[in-house]
């Protein structure tokens, strides 16, 4: 393990952070705790890099060139706001952020700071939060996967909601926001099936990640297992669940 410069200190970063666990140890385990369980869950090493005169609760966690920013011990006002926020009763938080891995395939790196959040939320036995789905996630809650297996799923959820005016069912994803991707939409009559829709969702995210581009209107994409054509028809901004949602609204045949 070793230490680290940086110009800036962790706790003036605006970054929202990937994952929030809560948990009711008065101690945060200690890094090296986390390198263990991972090297012996994963194959290591996970290397621990210290932040410079911020103790041992603030460091990053590094498996070959995949970084993620870890915070085992939030101050008690960040601490408060999340409290508030998710109306939790633990007394300590700790953060999983994603830092910029330029070059890095961005599913490698979404693995990776999962992997670190499932890691701190066992070993202490806490609840973690997925800021971008909107999900809890309890110890027994988590999907392992080997490092070389990427599910979508895994990191994005499909929501949908009733519209009675438009006699319509909106169908639409949270979690692309984790890959420098907007979000994908669908509408469809409502009393049909949702699972072929969840479905297609999925798989249209699931191409459009590995184009590494965003995508844009008047794009058509062709689904590999299907061969199935997707058009993206409409970009727009969405704020009626109660945030801000960039969405490219999706079509096939």
């Amino acid at each position: 393990m070793k230490k680290i410069k940086k110009k800036t200190r962790p706790n003036k970063t605006q970054a929202l952070p990937a994952f929030v666990i809560g948990y009711s140890h008065s101690d945060a385990p200690p890094p090296g705790y986390l390198a263990a369980w991972f090297n012996q869950m994963y194959g290591g090493p996970l290397h621990v890099h210290f932040i410079k005169e911020s103790g041992h609760s603030q460091f990053e966690a590094v498996h070959t060139t995949w970084r993620v920013a870890v915070n085992t011990a939030l101050p008690a006002d960040a601490a408060k706001i999340w409290q508030q926020r998710l109306q939790w009763s633990h007394s300590q938080l700790a953060e999983v952020t994603s830092l910029k891995n330029v070059g890095q395939d961005k599913r490698d790196v979404a693995l990776h700071t999962a992997r670190i959040a499932r890691g701190i939320s066992l070993l202490t036995e806490g609840t973690a939060y997925d800021v971008v789905t909107h999900t809890f996630l309890n110890p027994s809650d988590w999907n392992d996967r080997p490092l070389d297996q990427f599910d979508l799923e895994d990191h994005v959820r499909v929501e949908q909601k009733e519209n009675i005016d438009s006699y319509q069912m909106w169908f639409y994803t949270l979690g692309l926001a984790k890959f420098g991707l907007e979000e994908i939409e669908t509408f469809r009559p409502l009393g049909l099936g949702d699972q072929p829709v969840i479905d297609q969702l999925l798989a249209i995210g699931n191409e459009i990640l590995s184009t590494g581009k965003v995508a844009k209107v008047g794009d058509q994409l062709t689904l590999r297992k299907s061969g199935q054509l997707v058009i993206i028809v409409r970009h727009r901004t969405d704020q009626s669940t109660g945030r801000v949602i960039q969405l490219r609204e999706v079509k096939w045949e």
